[in-house]
């Protein structure tokens, strides 16, 4: 409660894109699958594997299949809300001392089909991807003047 009163009242929230989400995860989803049905259709499982170190390297390439497939699915909980003197984003409170200057940053790496959103401050760049409008929600909470 100390905490709130400290912080002031909330001005904005942002919560998790769902669908930016769904478009992020389903495509990986895909290609795992194509990848798996060509696999098994060239190499049909009919017994035993050749060797335990076989067996071994592909639960290996399983497990990091699924971990790069399911890895958008970490961010299914991030929200951002703006108080009137400090930001919470995904359960941490930083004073807008403590960020300094904040800034947005959208980038693509060549390797990428989609681009992703930091929030700069001073302090460090929050990955906001898969948060729904957090810019115009920043700019509705601190920069738009009350009449």
């Amino acid at each position: 409660m100390q905490e709130e009163k400290a912080c002031g009242r909330a001005l904005a929230k942002a919560h998790v894109h769902v669908r930016k989400l769904a478009c992020h995860t389903v495509p990986r989803i895909l290609l795992a699958g194509v990848v798996v049905l060509a696999g098994v259709r060239g190499n049909p499982p009919g017994g035993k594997p050749a060797s335990i170190l076989a067996l071994l390297i592909a639960a290996v390439i399983a497990l990091a299949a699924a971990v790069w497939v399911l890895f958008p699915l970490v961010h299914c909980r991030d929200y951002v809300i703006f108080y009137e003197h400090a930001v919470e984003i995904c359960g941490k409170i930083w004073t807008l001392d403590e960020l300094g200057s904040i800034s947005f940053m959208e980038s693509k790496a060549n390797y990428s089909f989609f681009a992703r959103t930091y929030l700069c401050t001073d302090v460090r760049n929050f990955n906001i991807t898969y948060i729904k409008d957090v810019k115009k929600n920043f700019n509705r909470a601190y920069l738009e003047q009350a009449p």
